[in-house]
C-alpha cells in the first residue's frame, strides 16, 4: 500500500480510504475501511473520465458482472455507486500475491503445481460463463493467490453475452500478451477466447513467460494469429493441456466443462511455489520496510494456500506481466494473404498492424490498441517524492563527477514502471526518463537523488522524446502529439495529426525531432506529418508507407525513414537512397555523431553498420541472444552502445565490430543514451527481474 497523495479522497461513501492500492485505466483503487471496521478494496473512477458515456457504461457493466459471478471464484461486492459523480465500486479485500507477482519473486510452479491452479482457474471460469459473460482480460496480474484458492479478478472490460461490442472495428480489448486469435483479429470473442488466455496464463505460471513472448503488440500479433506456442522445457499431461487450450481455431479448444474433467483426474496435492534459496540471485534476502515476510516451511516450499501479505483487489493496468512494449516490426506491405493467416483475414490485419504501430523506436514502447489502457486523464501536479538509488551500488558522494562517483557496478533508479524515453543533461550530471505511468524523472547522476513531476497519463503507450533544453515532452497520445512543460507537468501545445478513420491508422508511431529542435516529425499510416514545434504549425505531409524506424542525422541533412528503409534529403523529403529493397524488420536506427554512419537493428538479426557515404554495410555486431531495441553512438562515434530484450547493454567498437563489454541490467532494455561526455551510460528498462518494478533506469561508468 502507498500513501494517499494529495486530492486523493479521505472518504467514498461511507467508506475511509486509508492508502493506495494501484491505478488501472479507469482509475485508483484505494484500501478502505467499512463503518464496522472491515478492509475493502474501492474502485473509483476517474473525475474527468466520469463525463463520458461509453465509460460509464463500461463501469457499469463491471459492477453488474461481478455481481452477478459472487464472491466464491472473484472478489465479493460490498457497495457501488456507478451514478456518482465519481462512480466507485467497493469489494472485499482478498490478501495475496498476483500470480505475476508469485512468479517474478519465487519462480515458476512446477508442473503439479500448474495443473492445480489450472483447475482452480477453470472451475472460476466456468463460473464466469455460468453468468452469460466472458471475461475477455485473464491474465496473471489478474490472478490473486487467495488463501482459498486462486481468484480471478477485474471484470473491467467483461462483456456480457448477449450485449454488443463496446469496440469498433480494429479496437481489440485485452492484455495484448494473453489476448486469443479471435481478440487480435476484432472478431466476437466467447468463452473460447478465455480458455485460450487460460493457456496463456497457465504457460506463464510455468515459464515465467507468455508462450507467444513479444516486446509489444505488433510482434505479438502475428506470433498469436499464425506462430505454435513456445512451451519449451514442458511436457507430460500438462502439455499436452496448453497445447489444447492454444489452438488457433477457437472451436478446435476444449471447453471449460472438458479442462475441468481433464483436472478432476489428477492426483491431489497442495499447490506450492518453491521457496529461493537465501541469497540466490534476483530474489530480496531482506522484506522491504513494512512488509510482511513469505515464510517458507521446513523444506523451503511457500504454499499458496498459506496467507500472504495484503495485495489489491483490482492490480493496476500499468504493470503489465511479461510484456512491456518495445519498438514494433511493422506489418508486410504485400496485400496478399499469408497461408496461415487468421479467418479474418490479411486485410483485417492490415487494418489492425498498420495504422496501430504506434510506437517508438526512440524509446520502446509502443501499444495503440486498448490493450494496456491508461486512461485520458491530467493529473498535472508536481510531486515531491524522492527517487533515490537503489539496486546493485550505493549512491555516489555529493560533489563528486557525474561518472567517477559512481560505484563499478553502477547504479539502479527508480524511474516509470516502463521507461519509453531516457536522456542525459548538456553537463552529463542531469538525467531524465519519462514512462507509462505519467511521471517525469529527474535525477542528478553524482547524488542519484531525484524527483517526479506528474503529467497526464497516456490513454496509450506510444513515443514520447525530450527536447535538447530538456525543458518540454514531446509525447504522441492517438492521432496528436502533445507538448508537455518539465516543471509544471501541463500540456503547453498539442499538434493533431490526420482524423481517426478506420482503426489506427491515424495513430502516430514514431517521433523524431530535428537536431536544431525547430521541427517535429511524426510517422503515421498516411505518411510523414512534419511540424513547427515553437509555433505548432504544420509544415506539409508526405504520403506513402512509413511506419518504423525514423531519426535525423546529426547534421540535419538526412532522415531515415522506413518501411522500405529508406534515406530521405531534409527537409524536402526526397528519397536519394533505399537501404533495403525489399520490406524488412528494423527496429530502429540512429545516426553516428558525424552523420557518416548509420546503425540499424532487426527485429531478428544482428545490429548494421552502414556507410553513408558508399552506401554500403560496413560491418556486422552479433551477440545479443534476442532483438535489439535501442541503439547510441558514444560521443566521437568510436563506440555504440545496444540495448536488447535479453537484457543486457553491449558495447561495441565501431571499426572492428567486436564487443568490448557487456552490462546486466536485470531486465528488458527500452531505452540507452550516453551523456554528453560519453563517460557515462544509461539503460532504461521496460520489464525488470526483480520485485521491484520500479528500478527500470540503470547507470554506469562507461569501460575504459
Amino acid at each position: 500500500m502507498e500513501a494517499l497523495e494529495p486530492g486523493d479522497p479521505q472518504w467514498v461513501g461511507p467508506y475511509r480510504i486509508e492508502g493506495r492500492l494501484g491505478a488501472g485505466g479507469m482509475g485508483h483503487v484505494f484500501l478502505g475501511m467499512s463503518p464496522g471496521g472491515r478492509r475493502v478494496a474501492v474502485k473509483v473512477i476517474r473525475p474527468e473520465l466520469a463525463a463520458t458515456p461509453q465509460f460509464r457504461e463500461r463501469f457499469a457493466r463491471e459492477v453488474d458482472a461481478a455481481r452477478r459471478v459472487g464472491g466464491f471464484h472473484t472478489a465479493q461486492v460490498v457497495d457501488a455507486d456507478p451514478q456518482a459523480a465519481s462512480p466507485w465500486l467497493v469489494t472485499a479485500f482478498v490478501p495475496g500475491l498476483t500470480l505475476h507477482r508469485a512468479v517474478a519473486e519465487q519462480g515458476p510452479l512446477a508442473a503439479e503445481a500448474v495443473l492445480r491452479l489450472g483447475a482452480g482457474l477453470a472451475e472460476g471460469l466456468a463460473a464466469i460463463h455460468r453468468c452469460g459473460l466472458v471475461h475477455r482480460d485473464l491474465k496473471p496480474g489478474n490472478v490473486i493467490l487467495a488463501e482459498d484458492g486462486p481468484r480471478i479478478i477485474d471484470f473491467g472490460i467483461a462483456l456480457a453475452l448477449d450485449a454488443s461490442a463496446l469496440t469498433t472495428v480494429g479496437t481489440v480489448v485485452g492484455t495484448y500478451a494473453f489476448m486469443s486469435p479471435e481478440q487480435i483479429s476484432a472478431d466476437r470473442a466467447g468463452p473460447a477466447s478465455d480458455v485460450f488466455s487460460l493457456g496463456s496464463v497457465l504457460a506463464f505460471a510455468a515459464t515465467g513467460r507468455s508462450p507467444f513472448d513479444a516486446p509489444g503488440l505488433v510482434q505479438a500479433i502475428p506470433r498469436i494469429l499464425n506462430e505454435p506456442p513456445v512451451l519449451d522445457g514442458l511436457d507430460g499431461e500438462l502439455l499436452r493441456v496448453l497445447t489444447a487450450c492454444l489452438v488457433k481455431d477457437p472451436e478446435g479448444r476444449p471447453s471449460v466443462a472438458d479442462l475441468l474433467t481433464r483436472f478432476a483426474g489428477l492426483p491431489a496435492g497442495d499447490t506450492a511455489v518453491p521457496a529461493p534459496a537465501a541469497g540466490a540471485e534476483g530474489t530480496r534476502p531482506e522484506a522491504d520496510a513494512g512488509e510482511a515476510r513469505d515464510s517458507p516451511g521446513r523444506d523451503g516450499t511457500l504454499h499458496l494456500a498459506d496467507a500472504r501479505q495484503p495485495m489489491h483487489m483490482l492490480p493496476t493496468a500499468t504493470h503489465v506481466p511479461a510484456y512491456p512494449p518495445r519498438p514494433p516490426s511493422p506489418p508486410s506491405p504485400s496485400p496478399s494473404p499469408s497461408p496461415d493467416s487468421s479467418p479474418g483475414g490479411m486485410s483485417r490485419r492490415r487494418l489492425l498492424i498498420g495504422g496501430l504501430a504506434a510506437a517508438t523506436a526512440v524509446a520502446g514502447v509502443g501499444t495503440v490498441l486498448v490493450v494496456r489502457e491508461r486512461g485520458s486523464g491530467s493529473d498535472n501536479s508536481a510531486a515531491g517524492s524522492d527517487d533515490s538509488a537503489s539496486g546493485s551500488g550505493s549512491s555516489a558522494g555529493a560533489g563528486a563527477g557525474p561518472s567517477e562517483g559512481l560505484p563499478a557496478d553502477g547504479v539502479t533508479l527508480k524511474g516509470p514502471d516502463s521507461v519509453q524515453t531516457l536522456v542525459f543533461g548538456k553537463d552529463a550530471k542531469t538525467l531524465l526518463a519519462a514512462g507509462g505511468d505519467g511521471t517525469i524523472r529527474k535525477w542528478e547522476v553524482p547524488t542519484a537523488q531525484g524527483k517526479s513531476t506528474r503529467i497526464g497519463v497516456p490513454g496509450y503507450l506510444q513515443p514520447a522524446m525530450f527536447t535538447s533544453d530538456l525543458k518540454r515532452l514531446i509525447r504522441a497520445d492517438k492521432n496528436k502529439v502533445q507538448i508537455w512543460d518539465v516543471t509544471s507537468g501541463r500540456v503547453v501545445m498539442t499538434f493533431d495529426g490526420p482524423p481517426g478513420g478506420k482503426g489506427q491508422e491515424g495513430f502516430v508511431q514514431t517521433l523524431a525531432l530535428s537536431p536544431d529542435g525547430k521541427t517535429l516529425v511524426g510517422s503515421m499510416a498516411e505518411g510523414l506529418y512534419t511540424w513547427d514545434l515553437d509555433s505548432g504549425k504544420r509544415l506539409g505531409i508526405q504520403k506513402g508507407q512509413f511506419y518504423g524506424p525514423l531519426a535525423f542525422s546529426p547534421d540535419a541533412e538526412l532522415l531515415v525513414t522506413a518501411f522500405p528503409l529508406k534515406l530521405r534529403e531534409f527537409p524536402s523529403l526526397k528519397a536519394v537512397a533505399t537501404i533495403d529493397d525489399e520490406f524488412n524488420s528494423a527496429q530502429t536506427a540512429t545516426f553516428s555523431p558525424d552523420s557518416q554512419v548509420l546503425a540499424i537493428a532487426e527485429r531478428k538479426g544482428p545490429v548494421r553498420l552502414w556507410n553513408v557515404a558508399t552506401r554500403q554495410d560496413i560491418v556486422t555486431l552479433e551477440g545479443h541472444k534476442d532483438a535489439v531495441v535501442s541503439l547510441a553512438f558514444q560521443p566521437g562515434g568510436s563506440a555504440l552502445a545496444s540495448g536488447s530484450e535479453d537484457g543486457t547493454v553491449r558495447l561495441w567498437d565501431t571499426v572492428t565490430g567486436k564487443s568490448t563489454a557487456t552490462l546486466d541490467c536485470g531486465g528488458k532494455v527500452a531505452a540507452v543514451v550516453f551523456s554528453r561526455d560519453g563517460k557515462t551510460l544509461a539503460a532504461g528498462l521496460s520489464q525488470v527481474d526483480s520485485a521491484s518494478v520500479d528500478d527500470t533506469v540503470r547507470v554506469w561508468r562507461v569501460p575504459t
